[in-house]
């Protein structure tokens, strides 16, 4: 009966959690929490105390196992899982507790079974010493804590939409390489995305116009007396759907010396 006594001890596990990106901290225990209480995973969530029998009943289903563990020793784990949704208060998020056993089972038959540690006594009586070895057998609880947070963002959902839209329109233009140029259909498929047009020509008159001389001073020559004789024609276009209007265009130019002329 001296093995069952541990059954009834209680662990007492007080976990902080922070989260320095949104500067929140957070703890499991309940403000209200001003009794004595145990661990229900229905009845009293909120609770930190847990009963060792309770642990060991989630670790290790084999009711055998665990009065050898008593007697011999093992390992525990306890895993604490946080995830906080930081839109709603904070009171609201609630850890996940976890148990699983880390140690080899007896009904395997290890090499080292259970778990035990040695320490010695050492005094002195009548001038002489005296050292005592002990082996002690106990349960370890290693325990671990993980936690995540999250917070909506304007920013982060409209560069992931972004990045998202650019992912498919690339997709979109790795398709077309694809079937263009390594399908076998791409025949098919070229004539599907692609349209051919003709183009038709027309023939169209000219009526060409009397050649006109046009002389003006310059003024960009220090010669008052020079002259230009531009020659310019203009056409007009018939039968055109764009324009019937008359154009002007301009011919070479070509300087004329006056003296030259009276000679």
């Amino acid at each position: 009966m001296l093995v069952q006594e541990p059954r009834n001890f209680t662990i007492f596990i007080k976990n902080f959690i922070e989260f320095p990106v949104f500067g929140v901290r957070h703890k499991n225990m309940a403000d209200s929490l001003t009794k004595p209480c145990t661990f229900h995973p229905k009845l009293d969530k909120e609770c930190p105390i847990f009963s060792i029998k309770y642990i060991m009943d989630e670790a290790e289903k084999n009711i055998t196992e665990h009065d050898l563990m008593l007697r011999y020793g093992g390992v525990l784990c306890m895993k604490i899982d946080w995830d906080c949704n930081l839109d709603q208060n904070i009171k609201r998020c609630k850890p996940e507790y976890s148990f699983a056993r880390l140690d080899v089972p007896f009904h395997e038959n290890p090499f080292s079974r259970g778990l035990n540690f040695r320490y010695a006594t050492s005094w002195k009586h009548n001038e002489e010493y005296f050292r005592i070895l002990r082996k002690a057998y106990g349960l370890r609880f290693i325990i671990t804590v993980n936690g995540k947070a999250g917070k909506f963002d304007l920013i982060e959902l409209s560069l992931n939409v972004g990045s998202i839209v650019g992912l498919l329109g690339l997709a979109t233009f790795i398709c077309d390489i694809l079937l263009l140029h390594l399908s076998k259909n791409s025949r098919i498929y070229r004539k599907h995305i692609f349209d051919s047009i003709h183009l038709q020509t027309r023939a169209t008159s000219i009526r060409k116009a009397p050649k006109i001389n046009i002389q003006k001073n310059d003024e960009r020559y220090s010669n008052p007396d020079s002259y230009i004789e531009a020659e310019s024609s203009y056409e007009t276009l018939e039968n055109s759907p764009a324009s019937s209007s008359r154009t002007v265009r301009r011919g070479p130019v070509s300087f004329i010396n006056p003296h030259y002329c009276n000679h």
